[in-house]
Parts: C-alpha cells; structure tokens; sequence
C-alpha cells in the first residue's frame, strides 16, 4: 500500500504541511502540496496520484467541488474531500463528485490513514 502518490490541495499551508509530514511518516508519497484548485489539473497531470486529498474551501476562482469535477472527467482519481464547514448543501454538491470520503476539520491522522488505506485497497 505504501510508496502511493497522494496529492494534497489545501490552502492552509500549516495544515497542509502536517497532513504531508503524517503522510510521508507512514510511507506514502506526497509529490506535491497544491495551494489553489487552478492549479489541481496540472498537477494531476504531471503527477499521476492514486489519490487526491481536497479541501472543499480554496482561495481560487473555483472551489474544490469543483476541481474534483475537473479530476473525473480526465481521469477517475479518487478523492477524500475535507472541509472546515459543516454545511448540508455543499455535502450534497461534494457527493455528486463521488468521492470516497467526505470528512470534517479538524481531522485526527489516525482517522485520515484509515480512509486513505481503505481506498487505497479498494483501486489496488
């Protein structure tokens, strides 16, 4: 399961760095943090991640929802979305992505590396 490539796209460059830091620690390949949704396609591009790891809230033109849309028509990368914002109507806007996870802030490791190894069994 280890040495997977995960793309974070977090906006906070302190949480971010964290869920890297936790991430790397158990083996897993962080090939880059994206800051913005417009920058997501490059990088899922460049990259090839076998997961995307996406805020919903982003400081861009479009948010995450978004983006993760973007991701699905190229390629059928999966997505943990997370979000600070306990809001009803964009749980349901972020579901129609289909995402494999759909999780609040603040968000234990331990919680993040359960999710993550699932879904990493799951498209092996």
């Amino acid at each position: 399961m280890k040495n997977k490539k995960i793309l974070i796209v977090e906006d906070e460059p302190i949480i971010a760095m964290e869920m890297q830091e936790s991430l790397q620690s158990v083996g897993y390949i962080v090939p880059e943090i994206v800051r913005n949704a417009d920058d997501v396609l490059p990088s899922v591009m460049k990259h090839s991640p076998h997961l995307v790891i996406m805020d919903i809230y982003l400081k861009s033109f479009i948010d995450g929802i978004d983006a993760a849309q973007r991701i699905k028509v190229l390629k059928d990368t999966p997505i943990i979305f997370l979000t600070a914002y306990p809001n009803e109507v964009i749980r349901k806007k972020a579901m129609c992505v289909k995402p494999e996870a759909y999780l609040l802030k603040p968000i234990q490791d331990e919680e993040l590396q359960r999710h993550i190894e699932r879904v990493m069994k799951k498209y092996a």
